[in-house]
This record gives structure tokens, sequence and C-alpha cells, in this order.
């Protein structure tokens, strides 16, 4: 378990302690994570979507691959329905580029999906991925060349081997910050031209909405000034298209 551990810090969870993530990955705990560290910086992000829509999953794992020069997610099932592709930062990024990158990615590759159908991380809650979902169902990591098998069943019946998690994740590489900003500029006219991200409504105060998000941080006195300025940066595109 620890080469896991070690893995999930490495790219998803650098604040998180070894010892809440054993005890989250026994089942001891609630396996609830916050991507969001220290400062309001992020070290990834997760996009998840139903698994009746595991064709346009693919199509996001190869296109940032292809065209952005990214390198692969990491492709996980929940347990529940729905499939999540991981994002690793080499270098935290504030909350609000993190939440520009996530919309730009859901509008660049997956705007045909319904926005109910699709949830963007850190923006709403995250659940431990591998761990036990109830009813004798395990969320894991999966070989994105399998993804295509859990479509009806996007779960595994027995827990996943620790071991064979780390070796997964152990080929995972993180986004550096120069190849995220290409990305980003790529990605920016799809956010300026595609439709907005739909609210779906909000739970404890989350929000669901990128851009609603950003606004929220953007008017927060109480939020760090750098980061209501990168909040502000992050909404330039969708002002200037409203302009227009």
């Amino acid at each position: 378990m620890d080469e896991l551990i070690a893995q999930l810090q490495r790219l998803y969870l650098p604040d998180t302690p070894a010892a809440a993530l054993t005890t989250m990955l026994r089942g001891e705990s609630e396996a609830s994570v916050d991507l969001v560290g220290p400062g309001g910086l992020v070290g990834a992000l997760v996009i998840e979507l139903d698994s009746g829509f595991w064709t346009q999953a693919a199509q996001l794992y190869e296109g940032v691959q292809t065209e952005l020069d990214l390198p692969a997610p990491a492709v996980s099932v929940s347990g529940g329905k729905a499939y999540g592709l991981w994002f690793s930062f080499a270098t935290a990024e504030p909350l609000a580029r993190a939440a520009a990158f996530a919309e730009g990615l859901r509008q660049h590759y997956l705007a045909e999906v319904p926005t109910t159908r699709v949830t963007l991380h850190p923006q709403a809650p995250l659940k431990l991925v591998p761990a036990h979902q109830g009813d004798g169902r395990w969320s894991a990591y999966i070989d994105a060349s399998l993804g295509s098998m859990f479509v009806d069943e996007p779960w595994l019946e027995m827990a996943p081997s620790p071991h064979k998690q780390a070796e997964l994740l152990a080929g995972q590489a993180s986004i550096k910050p120069d190849v995220l900003e290409r990305a980003l500029g790529i990605l920016q006219p799809a956010a300026t031209s595609a439709p907005a991200y739909t609210p779906t409504g909000e739970t404890d105060g989350v929000h669901q909405e990128p851009v609603g998000f950003l606004l929220a941080i953007m008017n927060d006195a109480a939020v760090d000034t750098g980061l209501r300025i990168e909040a502000a940066k992050a909404l330039l595109p969708y002002f200037r298209k409203a302009l227009d």
C-alpha cells in the first residue's frame, strides 16, 4: 500500500498525509479528498462523466495527447456510474486557472455531452480512488485500452490490488507549466465560442458551473487578492465574448 500512497501523493494529493490516505484506502474513514491545497493552489483536476459516454471520454483521452501534447491522464471507474480522467500538474496552479483549464477541456472535447452528465473537480467534492463504494463495488484506476469494457458496469467486483494500482499510476506524468500554457492558448478559442457550462444546482456552497465559481472567487473580499486576480484573468474570454 505504501507504493500506492506514494503515487497518489506524487500525482494528485501532495498535501494529504500518508496516514489519512491509509485509513481511507483501508475503508476506515470516509474516502473524500480535496484537490485544493494551501493558498488555494491545485495540483490536479479530474473530469468525471457518465459511463454511457465512454466514446467521448476516449476522445478526450486521445485528444489531449495528440492535439495538446499533454501526458495521458489516468483513467478510473467510479464504482458507481462514471469514468474519471485524472490530470496532474507538475507545479500547483491557482484554482481559477485550473478551473479554466477544466472548462476548456470540457468545451473542446465534451461539447456533445450534456453538462448534467459531466462533473469537474476541484469545483465539486471528490471521492478517493481506489475505494469501496458499497454493494461489493470498488472504484479503481484502469488501463485506458480496457475502458469500453466498463460502460455498463463501471466498477470492480473485488478490491483492486494496491500494487497493481500503484503500477498503473507509476507510468503517469504531470503537466509542465509551459505545456499547460500552450494548451490553454489552444483551448481558449473554444471557451469563447462554445456554450457556457449550464448550472446543475449548488450544494453546500459548491459551484458546479465554472463561470459562476470564478465570479464568486473574484467578488469575494475574503479571498486572497492573488486568487481574485487569477479568477478575473480566467473570466476575460467570457466578458470579451459578451462585448463582441
